[in-house]
């Protein structure tokens, strides 16, 4: 003991040895340049030692010290960086010896969060490095203060100890033992420099700590003193912030506390704001109208910091405070610039996204500049949904509009729908614009000349350019800058909170996406604000320029369109705003008056100002006189003093959808009448009265609607939506509301009874079937009448007239006789039969089911238990959570949500020993929701085939888990509320609010989905771009092996591959509650055993099989049979009978039952051949054909399938990673510079970086040439492996006749070449190493020789797609292709009917 204490004051005296305060005269800093790198290398190695990363730990301390003027880094750091310099240490008495040539580094050491168990990487910049010297670390307050960094170390305060990063994004609590306050480090490894967070706590600039202030007291001894029951250390209450909240400023806060309430530090208002600035001004003496020092380098540069008050986005965005208040809270700011360093580059989002299709209605038009911009543009497509959504894409000319459309498609997806107006550049067909709608398969709509309310993107176009003019006239922004105006007006209308339309308060952009929207590139400025940027990465001396938006094209980085003095846009990322405190000197307004001297006469501009508070008209009276919508902005401006806010919509900004519409509609308090919707009616102030709502029932706009007769009246929407919706089909198409029928009438014309029947020639009668003569009368329900033929009404009203013939007693006549009984008997059986159908499971497995918790609690009466009460319970308990109980009245539940009944529903688990199940859903279908809300993808079959390959090849291991009740533990994206039930016990009849993804809504799904996404990204994985729900992080294991680590998302079903996965599922369970706990090998994954299986180099690998799902599947068939006396097709040794052509079939149709079950049966067997059962690939293709129209001999040949699987249980596919073997001999290859010199493989730009061990691609491809002898299609076989590991089969027949062998034969190899590309993008994008071109194989020699050989001549045109297509492929080196002979050609399987010995030949080269 004694012994380690004196250890301990070793220690202590040596770290004030080397550092020391103000008391250091002898302390110097010299550069580097006064040693050679050799010299003081030699110096680290002798005297200091160095660090590198390793695999070893070093544990230590980071020691708090205000004594020491600089950071200190021990042993427990590694070095980042060296400086270049180094410095002479003084000791604090003369009796000790100094330390020369200390060199000055950029260190980092690692720190573990106690409660999340995440490791942050601290950079501990500026800092002289004494490795193993000293144990421990020292962290000098004062630096880290002047960086930004928040230091609590006064251990009296209400507050506990900590370091607060300077974003508010970390927080760490720190110990302390006797007067040290410390925290535990270690080394990182450099697994965790590449993978873990990294939290810089000081300045990488130069630091000189004689040379460093900081600002001074704000309060005099005796306002401290007055003050002093309010003061806090880290929390500072004000009247605006958290007013009317209760503190408690007795009890220590925790870390989460001060978070929470760290906010509260800043100046929170403009005036307060201004006064702190007029402080610094005269602390610092600088009269800004005395001195043209700009302070540019200081500090305290609190105005380029992006984490922004409400204030302050509202002023930088043209947006009410409210809506900046709601938007900051709608949306996230992850990444945030530096205050300090103008130079400190932060990334943006890594917004990955799928080609998604981009739900509901999409329109797009071409805007009209008015005016050459600087780039040259004149015209911008403007794409716009109804949810408030806009992008605009500038162009020099309207034929660049397809262009327009390929890019919006690449950044957000395909719209599912696209209305557009018939202009040539758009609808010609030859245009670039109808190639990108017919690439992407749109669904699109042509609206009619001059009906401007048929495309709502025309509406958008008048709304952006009516916010582009008021930021114009605002900021004084040159017209020729209007292309990049109305992008950055689009984009911030897209990212600003709004409750216009069905948004209901929510963000356009994540109401489009289904993720939380990103504001953090948008922060900082403001269109056309004053910047200042460097040039050459930072080492140039700052310019002066004008902010113009987001450059989104440019690098990963926060990058900025700025325009500077020459008049040229530049991208930079090294951009800064100008403060307010710089813009109070003359130097810089100087400065940036010159700027905009020199931008207009570059531009050839006036000076457009303002008179007094007014912009003044004399410098606008150009646009004045040309631009109409300008002139009516400019007035409003002029005449209001008032600017709309950015969030204001003008309520026709989008289609609105009852004008001119023509329907029955009511007349005072009358019936309906045929009426016209002419107008919106506006009250005395010119505003519109009503407010519009995509639930046409709460909608409560006005119209004017004019009648037949001339009258007029008031309507409001619901009513008119009332009417149109009993007034049209499902597909929209209208029809007339019929009221009753009245009477009937003949012409003469009409069959007597004793003409009605036709005598045959066998003696027997047939009844005239006609109704020639007869008209009956017709009373709408618009209040008309109308004489009908019968025929007509026969075929609109056939129940009704059958009726009122009946009631008439006419039905006995010729023209009714032959058909009224008909029909009277098919309406009888129709509702027997849904009468048969309702409520009839009332049992399963013999036990009744209850419908509702009051049955549940009788059928436990009668039966003795509580069985079902249990399960109710049980239920409750998991989801008690998903509802928050609301106290007031209906009329108080806040704007915006819907009542939607929430019910349990109860099941029978007999796998469980007949468990008792209950499950409280809520009727989502009654909701209207965005479908951006509700798409949720899963991982796809190939990604987890892909997955367990590398698995074994990277000799990784594989856990899978199960997270419980998944749903409850995401926030509900709907806002919905319900009376709770019996169910809820004391609670019920209380109303409740759904706050959790509650099962049975829309957005359920999504909403997990995106909430597991959050921690995902928090433990730092990120979802690849070919498959989003395959998720990555870099890996590296103890020997140094680099790979990539996945985790596969399926609902709720995670798959973990890493070296270590059980660590990772541990950082997950600390967010959910897995099932039972369970972190195991997976031994079932969406139906298929998989298991594991040596190859035959004894390597472990996995395995697949669907015994289990075919046994069910096959069980069910024969149950089914069994209730019909039949039973399975015995002796089955291949899928279908020896020489069975389907398409020859011409036994009767199926019934509707039997057409109901022989789809069932081919969705089943499908499902099958993903899990792997790839023998009954063709087969079942060829069946698949028919599910239109199946006939009875196709139904047994489905049952014949399903009888080989009954004989041929056992089935499995190895993924086996071993390499296979190849015969170099059989590819050739050439030069192909003078055929295809530009061909060359497509390598995705964001591609990451390859790891692990490479893979092989092997394919096989082969055609049945007029396979079908009823249309003579030819059907195409392909199978893809990755090294011996089948990932992709494929069947299919082609989709046009050809009239060779050759022509079948290169379509199937084109469709081969295709998949292999898309095989390779995925594989790139997982970061696995690909070794050389897929090797393909097909047994056509005319094919393999026309496509390896550079010099072969195609000799009919129709076959040179597929010939240029697969000979490019080979001389960009994406394949080599190879001849098969048919024997060994795999492929052989799935494009023709084998006999049983040669499908067993060819299954056990690649099944088990």
């Amino acid at each position: 003991m004694l012994l380690r204490n004196l250890i301990i004051s070793v220690i202590r005296n040596l770290v004030s040895f080397l550092c020391c305060s103000e008391a250091t005269p002898l302390r110097r800093i010299s550069q580097f340049n006064t040693s050679s790198r050799r010299q003081v290398m030699s110096t680290i190695r002798s005297g200091i030692s160095s660090s590198t990363t390793s695999n070893v730990r070093t544990y230590g301390r980071c020691e708090l010290d205000s004594h020491a003027d600089t950071n200190v880094a021990g042993s427990n750091c590694v070095i980042l960086q060296y400086t270049g310099k180094e410095c002479d240490v003084s000791p604090y008495r003369d009796d000790y010896e100094s330390i020369s040539n200390v060199p000055i580094v950029h260190a980092a050491t690692a720190w573990q969060s106690p409660n999340t168990g995440q490791t942050y990487i601290l950079v501990i910049n500026e800092s002289l490095w004494m490795g193993d010297k000293m144990p421990h670390s020292l962290l000098n307050p004062n630096q880290l203060r002047h960086f930004g960094t928040k230091v609590q170390d006064d251990p009296t305060s209400d507050h506990p100890l900590s370091i607060i990063a300077e974003d508010n994004e970390f927080c760490m609590e720190l110990d302390m033992e006797g007067t040290i306050i410390f925290a535990n480090t270690h080394t990182p490894t450099e697994s965790e420099l590449q993978t873990c967070p990294h939290i810089t706590l000081s300045s990488p600039h130069q630091w000189d700590p004689h040379n460093v202030t900081f600002p001074g007291c704000k309060l005099t001894l005796e306002e401290s003193v007055g003050k002093l029951r309010s003061v806090s250390a880290i929390y500072s209450h004000t009247e605006d912030n958290f007013a009317g909240e209760e503190i408690d400023e007795r009890c220590i806060m925790s870390l989460d506390r001060i978070q929470s309430r760290i906010a509260s530090m800043k100046v929170t208002n403009l005036a307060s704001k201004a006064k702190q600035e007029v402080s610094l001004v005269k602390d610092k003496s600088l009269d800004p109208g005395e001195t043209d020092v700009p302070i540019m380098n200081t500090f305290q540069s609190s105005d380029r910091h992006t984490d922004v008050t409400p204030e302050e986005l509202s002023e930088r965005w043209c947006i009410s405070l409210p809506a900046a208040i709601k938007t900051l809270k709608k949306t996230t700011q992850r990444f945030l610039r530096s205050a300090v360093l103008p130079l400190s580059r932060r990334y943006r989002t890594d917004r990955v996204f799928d080609r998604k299709t981009l739900m509901g209605l999409w329109s797009t038009d071409t805007m009209d500049g008015r005016s050459k911009s600087l780039e040259g543009n004149r015209y911008a497509q403007v794409f716009a949904n109804k949810a408030y959504f806009s992008r605009i894409y500038p162009m020099d000319s309207k034929g660049k509009a397809g262009d327009a459309l390929r890019l919006f498609c690449q950044e957000f997806g395909i719209p599912e729908k696209l209305t557009f107006d018939g202009s040539k550049e758009q609808t010609g067909k030859d245009t670039n614009f109808m190639k990108q709608i017919r690439t992407h398969d749109i669904d699109y709509h042509v609206s009619e000349p001059d009906l401007h309310n048929q495309n709502p993107a025309e509406g958008v176009i008048r709304e952006l350019r009516r916010k582009w003019y008021r930021t114009m006239i605002k900021k004084r922004v040159p017209e020729a800058f209007w292309d990049y105006g109305l992008r950055w007006v689009s984009e911030v209308s897209s990212l600003t909170h709004t409750s216009a339309g069905s948004l209901e308060g929510n963000i356009p952009l994540t109401n489009v996406t289904g993720e939380t929207a990103d504001i953090s590139e948008y922060l900082d400025f403001g269109f056309y604000d004053e910047v200042w940027f460097k040039d050459n990465a930072g080492l140039s001396p700052a310019e002066p320029a004008r902010w113009l938006g987001v450059s989104h094209r440019t690098g990963r980085l926060m990058c900025y369109h700025v325009l500077t003095q020459r008049g040229t846009v530049i991208s930079r990322s090294t951009v800064q705003r100008v403060t307010e405190l710089e813009k109070a000197t003359i130097s810089v307004r100087n400065t940036f008056e010159k700027f905009d001297e020199a931008i207009r006469s570059k531009l050839k501009c006036i000076d457009r100002g303002y008179a007094g508070d007014k912009p003044n008209p004399d410098d606008w009276v150009d646009l004045l006189e040309e631009d109409e919508d300008f002139r009516d902005e400019f007035q409003k401006i002029y005449n209001n003093l008032y600017i709309d806010e950015a969030d204001h919509y003008t309520p026709e900004v989008l289609e609105d959808t009852y004008l001119h519409m023509e329907i029955a509609l009511p007349r005072d308090d009358e019936g309906p009448e045929f009426a016209r919707v002419t107008k919106r009616l506006r009250d005395a102030n010119g505003i519109p009265i009503g407010t519009a709502n995509d639930n046409p029932i709460l909608d409560t706009r006005v119209y004017e609607v004019e009648y037949m007769d001339g009258h007029k009246a008031s309507l409001a929407a619901n009513t008119i939506a009332e009417n149109m919706f009993a007034q049209v089909d499902d597909e929209g198409n209208r029809f007339v509301m019929l009221e009753s029928i009245v009477d009937h009438r003949v012409d003469g014309s009409e069959i007597h009874i004793e003409d009605a029947f036709i005598t045959l020639r066998n003696g027997g009668r047939r009844r005239k079937q006609t109704t020639r003569g007869w008209e009956v009368l017709l009373q709408w329900k618009d209040g008309s009448s109308t004489w009908e033929t019968l025929k007509d009404v026969k075929e609109s009203y056939p129940v009704q007239l059958a009726e009122y013939s009946i009631q008439r007693k006419i039905h006995d006549e010729p023209a009714f006789a032959w058909w009224v009984p008909h029909v009277i008997k098919k309406k009888k059986r129709i509702i027997s039969k849904v009468k048969s159908k309702y409520w009839t499971r009332t049992h399963k497995f013999g036990i009744r089911i209850p419908k509702d918790a009051e049955e549940a609690k009788k059928l436990d009466r009668e039966n003795g238990n509580t069985l079902w009460w249990d399960a109710i319970c049980q239920e409750m308990k998991n989801v008690r959570i998903a509802f928050e109980r609301f106290d007031g009245d209906t009329d108080d539940i806040p704007a915006g949500y819907q009542y939607v009944d929430c019910h349990l529903i109860f099941d029978i688990k007999m796998s469980e020993n007949f468990r008792r199940k209950a499950r409280m859903v809520a009727g989502g279908h009654k909701t209207s929701t965005p479908s951006s809300l509700t798409y949720s993808s899963v991982v796809s079959r190939d990604s987890v085939r892909i997955a367990l390959t590398l698995a074994a090849l990277n000799d990784l291991k594989v856990l899978a888990c199960d997270i419980q009740n998944a749903y409850l533990t995401a926030p509900c994206r709907e806002k919905i509320w319900t009376i709770a039930g019996l169910e809820f016990g004391s609670e019920a009849g209380c109303k409740m609010l759904v706050v959790r993804a509650l099962y049975g809504l829309k957005t359920s799904g999504a909403a997990f989905r995106a909430f597991l996404g959050e921690t995902l990204y928090d433990i730092g994985f990120t979802p690849s771009p070919a498959d989003p729900d395959v998720w990555m992080k870099p890996g590296l294991k103890d020997n140094g092996f680099k790979y990539w680590e996945y985790i596969l998302c399926y609902v709720d079903d995670v798959l973990c591959i890493n070296h270590d996965p059980h660590q990772t599922l541990k950082r997950i369970q600390s967010k959910f509650k897995l099932k039972d706990d369970k972190m195991e090998e997976p031994d079932l994954y969406l139906g298929a055993e998989l298991s594991k299986m040596d190859n035959e180099h004894g390597d472990e690998c996995w395995a697949m099989s669907s015994d289990k799902y075919c046994a069910s599947m096959v069980k069910n068939v024969e149950d089914n049979l069994s209730t019909k006396g039949l039973r399975l097709p015995s002796k089955c040794m291949t899928p279908l009978k020896h020489g069975y052509k389907p398409e020859l079939d011409c036994t009767g149709e199926l019934k509707a039952d039997g057409l109901q079950w022989y789809q069932e049966m081919i969705g089943s067997l499908r499902w099958a051949i993903e899990l792997g059962r790839v023998d009954i690939l063709l087969e079942t293709a060829l069946m698949s054909k028919y599910l239109a129209m199946p006939r009875e001999g196709h139904l047994e040949q489905v049952l014949h399938i399903m009888g080989y699987l009954k004989q041929h249980k056992k089935m499995r596919l190895l993924f086996d990673s071993s390499y296979p073997t190849v015969n170099e001999k059989s590819f050739k290859s050439y030069d192909w510079f003078d055929f295809y010199r530009d061909a060359k493989e497509a390598i995705p730009p964001n591609m990451p970086e390859a790891r692990g061990h490479a893979v092989v691609i092997s394919c096989f491809v082969d055609a049945n040439h007029a396979g079908d002898v009823k249309d003579r299609r030819s059907q195409t076989g392909i199978l893809i492996f990755l090294n011996r590991a089948p990932i992709h089969w494929y069947s299919k027949k082609q989709t046009a006749v050809e009239s060779s062998t050759f022509g079948a034969e290169f379509v199937a190899l084109k469709i081969a070449t295709e998949m292999i590309e898309g095989l390779r993008y995925k594989l790139r994008m997982f970061g696995v190493p690909i070794d050389g071109p897929a090797n393909t194989y097909c047994d056509n020699e005319a094919v393999y020789k026309s496509t390896v050989m550079p010099e072969s001549v195609i000799k009919k045109k129709h076959h040179s797609i597929a010939y240029h297509r697969c000979r490019e492929a080979v001389a960009a080196g994406t394949i080599r292709v190879a001849k098969q002979g048919t024997e060994k050609n795999l492929a052989d399987l799935f494009t023709k009917v084998l006999t049983s010995a040669r499908r067993v030949f060819l299954l056990e080269r690649f099944t088990y």
